[in-house]
C-alpha cells in the first residue's frame, strides 16, 4: 500500500484549536477560497512545511494552524493585488500566493533592523549588548511597515499594497535563546507581555505564539524582547515564523 500523503495524516491537534487572529485595530475585508483554492491552500501549506524543513514540530505548527491560517488566505485574497485568485505556492503576476516569511520582507524598512538602510536585509542575527528589554523587530518610533514602498533597486523592500503577514511562532537557530519574554505591538494595540519557554528541535528552538498576530496590507508592527542577564553581549537569530501571502510578482523579488 502506498504511504500516506504527509498533507493527509491528521496533525498532533486539532487544526486552528483555540487559535486566535491577533490584528489590532486592522479591519480588512476577508473573501472565502473556492474549493479548488482551499484544496491548492491544503496541498502548499503541507509542502511549505515538508519540504522547506525536515523538522516535524514545524511540519505540526503550520498544519495545526491550518484552519486559521485559511482564514489569513481569504483576507489576503480580500485586500491583495487585482487579481484575487489564490494559487498558492505557483502564483504568478497579480495572483495570491504564499511562503514562509523572509527576513528581507520585514526587517528592511525600519531603522532598528536596518539603520544603513542601502540594501536588504537577509538574515535573522541579531547581537545584544545590554540585557533587559529592547527592539527586537523594529520599534514605536519605526516599526515594521507594510506600507512602505521600500529602497530603490531592491523590490523585494518594496510591500505597499502587496504583501500580508501571519506570525504563528518564534524559531532560533541559535545554541543559546537570548529572549526570556516577548511583546507585540500590531496596528497601534500593543499586546501583553508573553513569557517564552523555548522548545529544543533537532538543530533549533521554537516557541509557540499566544494566536497567530496577523499583519494586514499596509498595516504596521513591532515586536520587543526580554534580554536574559546571563546571555548578555550574546549572539541571537530569533526569527518571525509563519507565512507571508503576496502577489505572485513579489514572490519572485530576491
Amino acid at each position: 500500500m502506498a504511504a500516506t500523503p504527509a498533507y493527509l495524516v491528521p496533525p498532533a491537534t486539532p487544526p486552528g484549536t483555540n487559535t486566535k487572529l491577533v490584528t489590532g485595530n486592522a479591519k480588512i475585508s476577508s473573501v472565502d477560497l473556492d474549493p479548488t483554492e482551499i484544496a491548492t491552500f491544503k496541498r502548499d501549506l503541507s509542502r511549505i512545511a515538508t519540504i522547506t524543513s525536515l523538522e516535524r514540530d514545524l511540519y505540526e505548527l503550520l498544519m495545526d494552524d491550518a484552519d486559521a491560517l485559511q482564514a489569513v488566505a481569504a483576507l489576503a485574497k480580500g485586500s491583495i493585488g487585482t487579481n484575487p485568485h489564490f494559487s498558492g505556492l505557483l502564483a504568478s503576476g497579480n495572483e495570491i500566493g504564499m511562503s514562509l516569511i523572509r527576513p528581507a520582507t520585514v526587517l528592511s524598512n525600519n531603522t532598528v533592523n536596518n539603520s544603513a538602510n542601502v540594501a536588504p536585509v537577509y538574515n535573522w542575527v541579531h547581537t545584544y549588548t545590554a540585557s533587559g528589554w529592547t527592539d527586537v523587530f523594529g520599534s514605536a518610533a519605526s516599526p515594521i511597515d507594510l506600507s512602505s514602498t521600500g529602497i530603490a533597486t531592491f523590490p523585494v523592500t518594496n510591500t505597499q499594497n502587496r504583501v500580508m503577514v501571519a506570525v504563528i511562532a518564534l524559531l532560533n537557530t541559535s545554541p543559546a535563546p537570548q529572549l526570556s519574554e516577548v511583546k507585540f505591538s500590531v496596528d497601534n494595540v500593543v499586546y501583553p507581555v508573553q513569557p517564552i519557554a523555548w522548545l529544543p528541535s533537532t538543530d533549533l528552538f521554537y516557541a509557540k505564539l499566544q494566536g497567530i498576530f496577523v499583519i494586514t496590507v499596509n498595516d504596521h508592527f513591532y515586536m520587543r524582547g526580554n534580554v536574559q542577564p546571563s546571555s548578555t553581549g550574546g549572539q541571537d537569530a530569533t526569527q518571525l515564523f509563519g507565512l507571508t501571502f503576496a502577489t505572485g510578482t513579489y514572490l519572485t523579488y530576491e
